[in-house]
């Protein structure tokens, strides 16, 4: 447990002592971090400091070379395959790319979560579901269409409905305003607090987007060099003496 305004809050994600490197290159070194119940936590960072590996090897796509890291109390490096998808059917997981299949219709784009996960429905609950999931985030009529058809803003959506499909208690976004214009940039924004509200959701963001971290963020982590250099609100943050903190808040 930590403590969060003087309040008891249950840790539902800890990294301990993470170390992984590519080659001769460390990317993280001793890296520390919390992540508690119903919180955002923003981690930020330069392009290539390694915050995409993190957010990687917290959802058990990358392994680390050393670190214990805890998700809702499992230590993720020693699960079998089986234990590690059902963990991460508590998870959802906001690529930057989107990664939404291409050959497949919007509707069965948010089928393929439930499906995998072994959920057992009728027609008409997949149909429920899925419309309930289109429809939080503003697109009911876009069910037959195919990601081809759509813009960016509306397949950032898309991609935000099939990772919250599946009513997961930690949601991890890399970096979820990439390459939008402003205007759609600041709609994904309110879309991932209102999402956090509705279903009381913990959340990793990873973002260098200064708007998208103030916007957002109970909680900001600076990841530098490797390691958690700094932790604060936004505005901790920004009014620090340090320059190597100062100089992301210019």
């Amino acid at each position: 447990m930590g403590k969060m305004n003087g309040m008891q809050k249950e840790i539902v994600v800890s990294v301990a002592h993470l170390y992984k490197k590519f080659g001769n290159l460390p990317v993280l070194v001793d890296f520390n971090m919390e992540l508690y119940r119903e919180e955002n936590l923003v981690v930020l960072g330069r392009s290539g400091s390694g915050k995409s590996v993190l957010i990687k090897c917290i959802v058990g796509l990358i392994a680390p070379d050393h670190g214990i890291i805890k998700v809702l109390g499992q230590d993720i490096n020693q699960l079998r395959e089986d234990e590690l998808d059902q963990t991460r059917a508590r998870m959802g997981f906001l690529f930057q790319s989107n990664a939404l299949y291409d050959s497949m219709t919007i509707g069965e784009n948010l089928r393929f979560p439930l499906k995998r996960h072994g959920r057992e429905m009728t027609e008409r609950e997949f149909q429920r579901v899925v419309t309930e999931a289109l429809a939080d985030v503003g697109l009911e009529h876009t069910i037959d269409m195919m990601p081809s058809a759509l813009s960016g803003g509306m397949a950032k959506r898309i991609a935000l409905a099939r990772a919250m499909i599946l009513k997961p208690e930690i949601m991890c976004y890399d970096e979820p305003t990439a390459g939008l214009d402003p205007v759609t940039a600041l709609e994904i924004e309110s879309l991932i607090l209102t999402l956090k509200q509705k279903y009381r959701t913990s959340s990793i963001l990873i973002s260098h987007d200064m708007n998208c971290v103030r916007r957002t963020a109970d909680r900001v982590v600076l990841l530098l060099d490797g390691k958690c250099y700094a932790q604060g609100s936004y505005s901790e943050l920004k009014d620090s003496a340090d320059y190597k903190v100062k100089q992301f808040f210019q």
